[in-house]
Parts: structure tokens; sequence; C-alpha cells
């Protein structure tokens, strides 16, 4: 494979329309290429565990931000959204101990592309349900 086709960019994701939770996202495409290149390039454990971990304490600040955002501007889905991060993040837990638990470096690099999947995906398919609700009421603002 080569580096550049596993690479995700932030214009392969729709803007939200608010900076912050923008800038977010943007961040975890970063981490997101920081855990492939740590794959690819360094190929050691550690390096590949501390991306990792920068990654995840990340989405954790984020998910919070993005709850709070979200419970404050009166999303219906709040709850919803709320509980895919809880749900998420015990998806992530159980990944990391199965990385940590990995002797083979095939199996602790596939642990470590199940957590950025599980990342993206989130990204995809959960946080871009709330843009329309975020498009509809900044165009009766």
């Amino acid at each position: 494979m080569k580096d550049d086709e596993a690479e995700i960019v932030w214009n392969d994701f729709p803007s939200l329309g608010v900076p912050a939770m923008d800038a977010e996202h943007r961040k975890f495409l970063a981490r997101v290429e920081e855990l492939n290149h740590a794959i690819v390039e360094a190929g050691d454990k550690a390096t590949v565990r501390r991306t990792m971990d920068s990654m995840l304490a990340e989405a954790a600040t984020h998910f919070r931000d993005e709850e709070d955002l979200l419970a404050g501007l009166n999303y219906p889905e709040a709850a919803a959204h709320a509980a895919k991060h809880a749900e998420l993040a015990a998806r992530f837990g159980r990944v990391v101990r199965e990385f940590d638990e990995a002797e083979l470096s095939f199996v602790w690099a596939v642990k470590a592309l199940q957590v950025k999947q599980l990342l993206v995906e989130h990204l995809l398919r959960e946080d871009l349900k709330y843009q329309e609700f975020l498009s509809a009421r900044r165009r009766l603002h």
C-alpha cells in the first residue's frame, strides 16, 4: 500500500458550519494520518500506542464538546448522540486492550487501524446527522 492511498483529507468531509467542531474534526483527521504514518513508517508498537492514545484523548474531549454544543442547541437527538459516544468509547477500550495483548505486529497494526476506522466511521455517519439540523438553525437566525 502506498502511503498516500490511505490518506484521508479534510476535503473528504463536509463542513458542519460550526468552526469549533470543524476544527476538531480537522484535528482528528491529522491524528488519523499520524496513526497511519506510525503504523507504516515507525512500525513499532510503542510509537503506535502513543499516537493512538493522543487520538483517543482528543476524541474524548471532542465528544464532551460536541455533547455540550448539541445539548445547548436543543438538538432533538442529543441524548442518542451522547449514547453513541459512550458506545464508541467502550469499543475503543476493548480494541485498545486487544492491541495491548497482541504480540504479532500484524495483529496490533490491525487493531490500531480498527481504532482509526471506528473514529472515521463515527465522523461520517453520526456527526453528519446533525449537519442538517445545524444548517436549518443557521437559516432561521
